[in-house]
């Protein structure tokens, strides 16, 4: 994400992480909701002057607005589900959580071929975040109800999307730890060392050689997140953002990767008593 909303966003992340240690769920949510369109006003006032023609609107529509809307979408599901467990006993949390993992299941049937392109950063999309192509459309339902100053159809679907797979992983995290027995805090012990962009470069680099396997199958990204997320407390919400500037590099894509191999084969040269 480009400045200056990259710095208004990681602002707001450490917001929403202020308000996670010190307020209960359903009242961290609904301030985070606040918080978050607080900062949309600021997101948007800034477009005005970021916006110079296709190429800025297509990069302010496709990934700094399914950002900012994406994370305000999430916290209203959050809120919903936290006002809903409030109103159930404790045995009939399980079946809530059934019930949201359909709805999301039902979501992603829908929209999954554009989560793939738009996930991969395909071009091919690129269109659909543009305002006339919205303006454009109007035998959809939707162009008829979005801002079309203020939103494109891609940029709102882009929204949905991220914040219904973000959805899905708190789920999950939900689910266990509701079955779970208590204990520790998982990764509590344990921090990641190394920058962002290593972690993100390792990571992506344990789903590429299939390396770690969930329930005797292979783990997909998602599941290799959550579990860095469980087994270290590294979570990096732009994760996917991450990995396309990683791919983009000019000189050198595989900076964590060669120079994991080049102090391995060193250590290994020392074991031998070989010493430069």
């Amino acid at each position: 994400m480009k400045k200056p909303f990259d710095t208004l966003f990681v602002n707001l992340e450490k917001s929403l992480k202020t308000l996670d240690r010190e307020l209960s769920a359903a009242d961290r949510y609904s301030r985070g909701v606040v918080m978050i369109r607080e900062k949309i006003l600021q997101m948007r006032a800034l477009a005005k002057k970021f916006i110079t023609g296709r190429e800025t609107e297509v990069e302010f529509f496709r990934r700094v607005w399914p950002a900012f809307y994406g994370r305000l979408l999430l916290y209203i599901k959050l809120h919903h589900f936290e006002v809903c467990r409030l109103s159930i006993p404790v045995t009939a949390l399980p079946a809530l959580i059934r019930r949201e993992e359909k709805r999301v299941a039902t979501f992603f049937r829908v929209n999954r071929e554009f989560w793939m392109y738009y996930r991969d950063g395909s071009g091919s999309l690129d269109e659909q975040f543009t305002r006339a192509y919205s303006q454009s459309r109007i035998y959809d339902p939707l162009a008829l109800v979005i801002d079309l100053d203020g939103a494109t159809l891609g940029s709102y679907r882009a929204a949905w999307c991220w914040a219904m797979e973000a959805y899905r992983a708190w789920l999950e995290e939900e689910k266990e730890r509701v079955m779970a027995p208590a204990g520790p805090e998982p990764g509590s012990d344990y921090s990641w060392a190394p920058t962002d962009a290593d972690y993100v470069e390792w990571l992506n680099g344990l789903f590429a050689v299939k390396a770690i396997r969930y329930k005797g199958t292979q783990a997909d990204l998602n599941r290799l997140i959550k579990w860095g997320r469980w087994a270290l407390g590294k979570e990096i919400s732009n994760i996917y953002d991450r990995f396309k500037v990683i791919r983009n590099r000019k000189k050198e894509r595989l900076v964590f990767t060669k120079r994991t191999a080049g102090a391995l084969e060193k250590r290994m040269d020392e074991a031998e008593g070989k010493f430069e």
